[in-house]
């Protein structure tokens, strides 16, 4: 189980959330709900690094923190005097104080230092449709953040879908075109244009969802050794030998290879519901959820101002309540959503952004997101109409 504190980081005063499988983060904007994403992805990061290289006193250097966490996720003016973040799992723990600019760790569980398994880290920008609106994006110079990450992904993935990829229900493909290094987006009638000059929804969408395919399924069948993986296996192995000298070396290799082998994807997600219709919003989320629930189970952090991203996950929950309930009614829903599709009520985490401050907003009762914090807005428009009608 993975928790997060954060206090007095931008515009959070406090944080304290635990995260399961799927989680979600619901609040207006400025309200703080990207700043808990991407301090949640850098801390999924450190946790990875001190794993795979044994090697905290690096990463917990006076400034390296706060100085990777602001640059990287864009946070410049962000880090106040009192500033406190800490991350803890059920093998590692580290914390950073502004007041001391310390980030201090320790191994929370020795007996779980070596069960630790790696996990590819993917952080997707709401300017994720810079590699559609901006032509020749590739040979623009950019600083070193999770835009630019996201771009040098972005070329892995769509190198993967040279032929025609259906874009969830909607009457598109995409490809890629090796000739003219170019994402195309292919009409029902065989026509293509140039994603480029396809809608917003679909510049936005587009990269959202062939970005997902890779990460969930495609990443997973690329067989490239690296130089630098190659040195990080061997410093492992060496680590490995002289800390566990008591075990044989086969049992050495295991561990080598369970945490420098990625055995799933851990998503952050920010604004998946930019420039989508709302059905559109409904069947990326089906998607979506049945990509987290192939053979890799997958982990996903989502932060949206959508109440339909929220809602269509309750659906996802109530179909797997529902399933669980008897055969007969597993077969009932099955002929609308696939069991893949279905969601556990265990397996979600949602919060509710507000001031600075976070809550959650699962109902244990009802076992699904609390229909009060869907859509408070839709309810203050209602007020205000049904003011008027009787004025």
């Amino acid at each position: 189980m993975k928790k997060l504190i954060i206090h007095n980081f931008g515009p959070i005063e406090t944080v304290a959330i635990e995260l399961k499988r799927v989680n979600l983060i619901l609040g207006p904007q400025s309200s703080g709900k990207s700043t808990v994403l991407k301090v949640a992805c850098f801390c999924d990061w450190m946790e990875r690094q001190i794993a795979i290289t044994q090697n905290p006193e690096k990463y917990c250097q006076p400034n390296f923190f706060v100085k990777n966490l602001i640059g990287f996720h864009k946070l410049e003016g962000f880090l106040h005097k009192d500033t406190f973040i800490r991350y803890e799992n059920d093998a590692i723990s580290f914390e950073y104080s502004a007041k001391s600019n310390k980030c201090t760790f320790d191994w929370a569980n020795p007996a779980k230092r070596w069960a630790y398994k790696r996990t590819k880290i993917a952080y997707i920008p709401s300017e994720r449709n810079l590699v559609a609106a901006i032509p020749n994006w590739y040979q623009v110079s950019m600083n070193n953040n999770n835009i630019l990450d996201f771009m040098k992904e972005w070329e892995f993935a769509r190198k993967q879908f040279t032929t025609k990829e259906k874009i969830l229900d909607l009457p598109v493909s995409y490809r890629y075109s090796p000739t003219d290094k170019a994402d195309k987006i292919v009409m029902c009638n065989g026509e293509e244009l140039d994603l480029t000059n396809a809608s917003s929804g679909l510049q936005s969408l587009t990269p959202l969802y062939i970005m997902l395919r890779y990460l969930t399924s495609g990443f997973y069948k690329q067989t490239q050794t690296k130089v630098e993986e190659t040195i990080l296996r061997d410093n492992l192995m060496e680590i490995v030998a002289r800390e566990c000298a008591d075990m044989e070396p086969k049992k050495q290799l295991e561990i080598v290879d369970g945490m420098l082998t990625p055995y799933r994807t851990d998503l952050f997600i920010e604004e998946p519901e930019a420039h989508i219709f709302p059905s559109t919003q409904k069947e990326f989320v089906y998607s979506l959820i049945s990509l987290l629930n192939g053979r890799k189970k997958h982990f996903c952090f989502i932060a949206t101002h959508s109440p339909y991203i929220i809602t269509a996950i309750n659906n996802l929950i109530q179909a797997s309540e529902t399933m669980a309930e008897s055969k007969e009614k597993a077969a009932l829903v099955e002929q609308r959503f696939s069991k893949r599709q279905s969601l556990p009520y265990g397996d979600v985490a949602a919060f509710a952004m507000k001031d600075g401050k976070i809550a959650s907003i699962m109902d244990d009762t009802f076992r699904l997101i609390s229909a009060e914090a869907l859509d408070h807005a839709s309810q203050e428009i209602s007020d205000d109409f049904n003011f008027l009608l009787n004025v």
